[in-house]
């Protein structure tokens, strides 16, 4: 496979990785199944030849995460400082805000900045940044089958598959091309296991997980005439159910479930004034325009914002803003 629009970047990566031997990998905050699957793919590369690895993501790491083979690999922010890398490769991160922002660029140490986001800044000194492929795993797949396909293991084609099922929802979302689903049968080709991912990271879900989500379906509140709704999950909830914040995601989209619902809105109460915000259009609304007003970034039909209120002013300000949205017609219903 070859890819001409970044074969010189490509190129270029490789050779840091030839040159260089430590190795830094960052994520976006409250990683999901792409932006953990497009770093440890990469970890599992870089370590089979030979490489020191360390990964980073800000936030919590949902539990079933936890159980990858690779997943010892990602640090604590107090352990940041002991691993000077030599390279930094930032995944999945359209924006330093939304990641160790600190430890990007630091010292002068180069950064490779892959990702697929239409909001990307372009931080890097090297930008691999494709909007139109469904999932970061993509990207991060081209980068490996141009320099060392023979290299591609199973456990690889795992997380780049498991990339691309989170990305897409299960192959229901409206970025699902005929690339995700070509890249998919490939993974596939590859050694991975779709029954398997399926079950673990979309079907299978705790106890505990299952009460908190009753909980928040019941926070639920439609307006703009049923064409907004949000719902919440507050700490309160958390403790009640027994569960934990980062066993949430996904928790947004039973809210864009909702007939009628064009935007949608999820709000996490991390800290009494850290409210994280998912937002879901299931049209043609463009809720990466409002994260991005925000501090946050995303895509056209998903994107992610932090907002320093309470949970009820958080909810009543992005509401408004997403009811002002939907009156001024960016984007239509289809």
């Amino acid at each position: 496979m070859t890819d001409e629009r970044f074969a010189k970047d490509f190129a270029a990566i490789d050779g840091l990785i030839r040159s260089h031997g430590r190795f830094l990998l960052l994520g976006h905050v409250d990683p999901d199944g792409d932006c953990i699957g497009s770093m440890l793919s990469l970890a599992s590369f870089l370590r089979a030849r030979g490489k020191q690895v360390a990964c980073f993501a800000p936030g919590g790491m949902a539990e079933i995460y936890l159980e990858l083979p690779l997943a010892g690999l990602f640090m604590r922010e107090d352990e940041l400082g002991a691993f000077e890398p030599d390279i930094v490769f930032a995944l999945d991160s359209p924006t330093t805000a939304r990641t160790a922002g600190p430890a990007i660029g630091g010292a002068g140490v180069p950064v490779v900045n892959i990702d697929h986001h239409p909001t990307n800044e372009l931080y890097g000194d090297i930008n691999v940044v494709d909007e139109r492929a469904s999932a970061t795993a993509i990207v991060v797949y081209r980068f490996l089958a141009e320099v060392a396909p023979e290299r591609i293991t199973p456990e690889m084609a795992d997380y780049l598959y498991l990339g691309v099922l989170m990305d897409t929802g299960g192959f229901r979302f409206q970025n699902t091309n005929a690339e995700a689903l070509s890249m998919a049968a490939r993974f596939v080709e590859l050694g991975a296991r779709p029954y398997e991912l399926a079950h673990e990271f979309i079907y299978a879900k705790k106890l505990s997980t299952l009460r908190l989500l009753a909980r928040s379906l019941e926070s639920i509140e439609v307006h703009s005439g049923g064409r907004v709704a949000a719902m919440h999950v507050s700490r309160e909830m958390i403790e009640r159910a027994g569960g934990a914040m980062s066993d949430t995601e996904g928790f947004v989209d039973y809210a864009a479930s909702i007939d009628d619902v064009e935007l949608a809105a999820l709000f996490r109460e991390i800290e009494e004034r850290e409210i994280r915000v998912s937002l879901r259009s299931r049209n043609n609304h463009d809720v990466a325009s409002l994260a991005e007003k925000f501090g946050g970034g995303g895509h056209r039909n998903a994107a992610g914002l932090t907002i320093h209120e309470d949970l009820a002013t958080a909810e009543s300000r992005i509401v408004a803003a997403l009811e002002a949205m939907l009156a001024a017609g960016k984007g239509s219903k289809s």
